[in-house]
């Protein structure tokens, strides 16, 4: 009998994401890309073979570790009357929902940062259920909210990190995401905060133009 694979996501060292048993692997027009049971993806952002891993991580001498001057991680709470909200500015991949989309209570250079009373709770819990980094959560009625119970997939942003749900990701290489129900991983191979995304891709100008 073969042994049960399970869905998860191995960080190698030094090398690329080994994907087991994903079944939805989507590029950044929202197109399904062919899988198999066991896939390593690309995360030096230098394959030619986009998602998928072509060994050019060994010639570039890629390195998986995270850096000293990484943003670090700090749960920040802020509190309104109806909802609080939560932000780990170690885990943000700067994708931008927040201030974007919700920019009377989300301002960049504000101080403080969110202000939870300046919208209607239900909107800004969905807001932050949008999150694709895990680095939003939020408090109603004493509840924590941060694990949505999400569908098994693997997301590839345009130019961007990949976008994970609910798929476990393995942490033997010490790795731990802020929400194992999804998170963003760095594609690009600048992030400071290895494996996860820290919006890097934004400064080095990462292009992926078959994603």
């Amino acid at each position: 009998m073969d042994k049960e694979i399970k869905t998860s996501i191995k960080v190698s060292k030094n090398g690329p994401y080994i994907a087991k048993d994903v079944k939805i692997l989507r590029n950044s027009k929202g197109d399904l890309i062919e899988t198999k049971t066991v896939m390593t993806l690309c995360r030096c952002g230098g394959s030619s073979n986009m998602p998928f891993c072509d060994g050019t991580h060994t010639k570039i001498g890629f390195s998986g570790e995270k850096e000293e001057d990484r943003v670090p991680d700090k749960m920040e709470t802020f509190v309104g009357k109806n909802i609080s909200i939560h932000r780990n500015r170690g885990a943000c991949c700067h994708v931008g929902y927040c201030v974007h989309d919700l920019p009377a209570v989300f301002e960049r250079g504000r101080n403080p940062w969110a202000d939870p009373d300046a919208a209607d709770p239900e909107k800004i819990a969905a807001l932050i259920k949008s999150c694709p980094s895990g680095a939003l959560s939020y408090t109603i009625n004493g509840e924590l909210n941060k694990d949505y119970s999400q569908e098994p997939e693997i997301s590839i942003m345009k130019d961007g990190p990949y976008n994970v749900t609910g798929i476990e990701l393995d942490g033997s290489d010490g790795s731990v995401p802020e929400t194992q129900d999804h998170y963003s991983l760095c594609r690009c191979g600048a992030s400071k905060n290895k494996p996860f995304c820290d919006g890097s891709h934004y400064d080095v100008e990462f292009r992926d133009e078959k994603n």
